[in-house]
């Protein structure tokens, strides 16, 4: 477990302090001057750590995934009276963090994105350490993800279940079915017969932006989202479920507008037609719907199955 000021890096050897902003999640404070977005924090002589201010962060749009989508939707309400603290990883965490998120990153590149989807953590080990093109996790690394994939989620302001409890929980290949033209899977089950109905119902204008994802695949979202933000994990978790959250292990999928592009992963999304008729139908729910308890953005994308 952690606490809102501290994440130790099990294994790694870094037993150093993060720095904790304080600030409420939805408060947008001002930039440090000449601050284009996170200030960025200088350990001073004593190693004391040094609060940071949060200002107006706009990272990049460079694909169509919600992992580049920006972080200004998030519920409207918090989940507790007070929200604590923002969890950054701290200078040295993030020479470790960087070195997991990159071999991740050639782990992908490897299996291929739909297979990445679905792949188990003990499979990636031996894919790692079989390969000289991934190279096996240090030490370190696997401590970090250990230890950010156990923590309470309560600490970033994440207040959603825990759907998958171990890190080695595996997706068994006779469970799932690919989706055509989608690249994405889905189980078999619940999940394909829901989709299966809005296809039938709706027809090909709506499309499956995402479906299954591992905990190796939201462990390597959610990294790269905290990367995108400076390290602050509780604003990763803005907009993305902290590894073993993610309802779509357990059988949720995205849907959108065919042709819609990166839109279909905003609030725009829910001014077409495909998303009123969605509505309209009156057998789906959205897993996170305006003003949800549990301090994530509005995805009137995201259909609940599980």
């Amino acid at each position: 477990m952690i606490d809102r000021r501290t994440f130790i890096a099990a294994g790694a050897g870094l037993v150093t302090t993060l720095f904790a902003s304080g600030h409420a999640r939805r408060r947008v404070m001002p930039p440090a001057a000449n601050s284009g977005g996170l200030a960025t924090a200088r350990l001073p002589s004593s190693g004391a750590p040094v609060p940071l201010m949060r200002g107006r962060y706009a990272p990049p749009i460079t694909d169509f995934h919600p992992d580049s989508m920006p972080l200004d939707q998030i519920a409207s309400e918090p989940a507790a009276p007070v929200t604590p603290p923002d969890v950054i990883l701290n200078p040295a965490q993030r020479i470790v963090f960087g070195g997991a998120l990159a071999r991740l990153r050639r782990l992908q590149s490897y299996v291929g994105h739909g297979n990445f989807n679905i792949i188990g953590w003990d499979q990636s080990l031996k894919f790692a350490r079989a390969r000289d093109s991934i190279g096996a996790f240090t030490r370190g690394e696997l401590g970090l993800i250990e230890e950010m994939f156990s923590t309470d989620a309560k600490t970033l302001g994440f207040y959603g279940d825990k759907v998958v409890t171990s890190l080695s929980a595996s997706i068994a290949r006779r469970d799932i079915v690919k989706i055509p033209t989608s690249g994405h899977f889905l189980f078999k089950g619940a999940s394909t017969e829901t989709f299966n109905r809005i296809r039938r119902d709706l027809g090909d204008s709506v499309v499956l932006t995402s479906g299954i994802r591992s905990v190796v695949k939201q462990v390597y979202l959610f990294m790269n989202k905290a990367e995108r933000v400076d390290g602050n994990l509780s604003l990763a978790s803005f907009s993305l479920a902290p590894p073993g959250h993610s309802y779509h292990a357990v059988g949720d999928f995205d849907v959108g507008k065919k042709g819609f592009g990166r839109k279909n992963f905003s609030e725009a999304f829910a001014q077409t037609d495909e998303f009123k008729r969605l509505i309209d139908l009156g057998y789906l729910d959205i897993r996170y719907p305006q003003q949800n308890p549990f301090g994530v953005r509005y995805e009137p994308w995201h259909i609940k199955v599980a």
